[in-house]
């Protein structure tokens, strides 16, 4: 049972036969959603066409409501009736109300209502339906604000004496400048004419207002209904568009719906969910044959394999066995099927891979003890150099001579750093100590003309860096950026954290860098080239950056001529415990 055999028969059994059994499970259902969501998506198309069309058919019923209000013969009908003959307002209402507004509409319905109780129409309205209508709360509120817009649909409280069920645009007629009120204007037309939209797609379709009545569908027992209590009515006034799956006693259907931009209603799309998924049900039956047939396949299948994988395995098991006694240099000779000598020739590079980069690793470690070398070359070691220094401070100082004491002072601080105590990773404020020390020394060269900024957050300052790292670059600075402008120079230090990396940046306002030249030293940047050890400048610095951290870290530089200099040193986070500065200052008293 724990043979390599048994276990590749049992494997190939488990992931390759199970995987059927569960298709319906894992499969199967987010197939279905996947079919459901494609299924919207054509529905959503055709209803977003079908709501495009009927947007176009209000809009026309709103211009030609608009077209009338605009009218001035027609305001000053409403607002100085009395002015106007009966003949006259006969006229205006044949010539503006009973007009033909658009091909869109087989009848319109056009009232006009004043505000002194009176109403133009071109249909007849009885007495007690205009009671009622002039009565309701919203005729109230509408006839008394203005640049007020109301869709309706009526199919029982008829204004008219045909009492067809209309679709109504009530807009009231308002002055611009004055905000002055002259009437309302109902524009209607007949349900009849938006059903011929709401045809050409598959289930029920009907238009839903928003008080959750049908407006309009192509089945007229259904217009006039109330859908409020509907179980998908919420989510159909939650979003604009989208599908719904709806489980009724009657069955499982997919809702879709878009919505009327121009007076927020809905048309609807109800589908039975069978009719759509019938042909996956019968696949379903089919697939369930198809996995025993496999089922059985893969068993034949299965322990042909294990056999003929087992055998070669076993002799290449053996020959991995004699390898481990052995170094590196030894390879496995390649022999067996094409699979196993696959893994053989795998196997030999891997070896190959692994003594190259062993290689490599004794190559990088010579270099960084190369570069340690060369920097210990770079440095002034004689402590006697230093005692000097510090005896001619003091006569210097003794003889009242104090920017010649500064100066060399300045410079026994920075000849003790370059020499050093520890190792060459300190804290960054030992760093910037250091660095005080030289900017102080190169005031003294270039006087007012130079200022130098620190701006680095005290929670940094305990962060590893490499010593004698900055001033290669504030050198460059000075001489190549600063010396040759006209002007006074400034020079900007900051830290920070950045990309989850230590970010320390030194900015100048020198001549800059032309795009060649920049090249050139992002080039020399990019090398592996060793450099000689009279050069010890930014590509030591970059080259002992990525000895001690990696290849990701280093040195970036971005400039422009008259643009100044930006450098940027990119290091790892890594808090370094701060050794006192009594340790690495010059000591006075020596």
């Amino acid at each position: 049972m724990n043979s390599i055999r048994n276990r590749i028969f049992f494997s190939i059994l488990l992931f390759l036969v199970l995987p059927f059994f569960l298709a319906n499970y894992l499969l199967d259902k987010p197939l279905e959603r996947v079919i459901e969501k494609k299924i919207g998506s054509s529905a959503q198309d055709a209803l977003v066409l079908m709501t495009f069309n009927l947007q176009l058919f209000l809009e026309d019923m709103l211009n030609s409501a608009v077209n009338i209000s605009i009218n001035p013969d027609i305001k000053k009908m409403l607002q100085t009736p009395e002015a106007l003959s009966h003949f006259e307002r006969l006229r205006l209402n044949d010539q503006y109300l009973n007009r033909s507004f658009s091909s869109y509409f087989t009848n319109t319905y056009v009232t006009l209502f004043d505000k002194h109780g009176n109403w133009h129409s071109t249909r007849y309205l009885e007495e007690s339906l205009y009671q009622d209508y002039v009565s309701s709360d919203w005729y109230k509120k509408m006839i008394n604000t203005p640049y007020q817009n109301k869709w309706m649909f009526n199919d029982q409280q008829f204004l008219y004496t045909d009492r067809k069920p209309i679709i109504s645009l009530v807009k009231t007629i308002s002055e611009l400048q004055t905000n002055e009120i002259y009437g309302l204007i109902v524009f209607s037309v007949t349900e009849e004419d938006i059903r011929k939209y709401l045809t050409g797609l598959e289930g029920e379709v009907y238009l839903v207002d928003k008080n959750g009545t049908i407006a309009s569908s192509p089945r007229k027992e259904m217009i006039g209904k109330s859908v409020s209590q509907e179980s998908y009515m919420p989510q159909l006034w939650s979003k604009n568009s989208g599908q719904v799956i709806l489980e009724k006693d009657d069955g499982k259907w997919i809702v879709n719906f878009d919505t009327v931009d121009l007076n927020g209603w809905r048309i609807v799309q109800l589908v039975p969910y069978d009719t759509i998924f019938k042909e996956i049900f019968d696949l379903r039956k089919t697939n369930a044959s198809i996995i025993f047939l496999i089922f059985v396949i893969f068993t034949i299948i299965t322990l042909s394999i294990s056999y003929g994988i087992s055998r070669p395995l076993k002799l290449l098991r053996k020959r991995m066995q004699v390898l481990e006694e052995k170094d590196f240099h030894s390879v496995l000779s390649v022999s067996g099927p094409k699979e196993i000598s696959s893994l053989i020739e795998t196997y030999n590079k891997m070896v190959t891979e692994i003594r190259k980069l062993l290689q490599r690793l004794k190559e990088e470690y010579q270099q960084k003890e190369d570069m340690r070398f060369r920097a210990l070359q770079a440095q002034i070691n004689p402590h006697f150099i230093l005692n000097t220094l510090n005896n001619i401070k003091w006569m210097a100082y003794i003889r009242n001579d104090k920017e010649v004491g500064d100066m060399l002072s300045n410079l026994g601080g920075i000849l003790e750093q370059s020499i050093g105590r520890g190792g060459t990773l300190i804290p960054l404020k030992q760093e910037v100590d250091y660095i005080e020390n030289y900017i102080e020394l190169m005031k003294m060269k270039f006087s007012e003309r130079l200022s130098v900024e620190i701006h680095i957050p005290e929670a940094l300052m305990d962060q590893e860096v490499i010593k004698i790292m900055l001033q290669p670059i504030i050198e460059n600075s000075l001489m190549h950026g600063i010396e040759p402008l006209p002007g006074a120079g400034r020079i900007v230090i900051s830290a920070a954290i950045e990309q989850e990396m230590f970010l320390l940046k030194v900015e100048d306002n020198g001549v800059g860098i032309s795009p060649h030249r920049l090249q050139e030293v992002n080039a020399r940047l990019a090398e592996h080239s060793q450099e000689s050890p009279q050069r010890i400048g930014v590509k030591n610095v970059h080259d002992r950056i990525r000895l001690q951290y990696g290849e990701e870290f280093g040195i970036r530089i971005f400039s422009g001529l008259s643009e100044g200099t930006t450098v940027e040193l990119w290091l790892p986070i890594k808090k370094m415990r701060e050794v006192s500065s009594d340790d690495f200052k010059s000591d006075a008293g020596r």
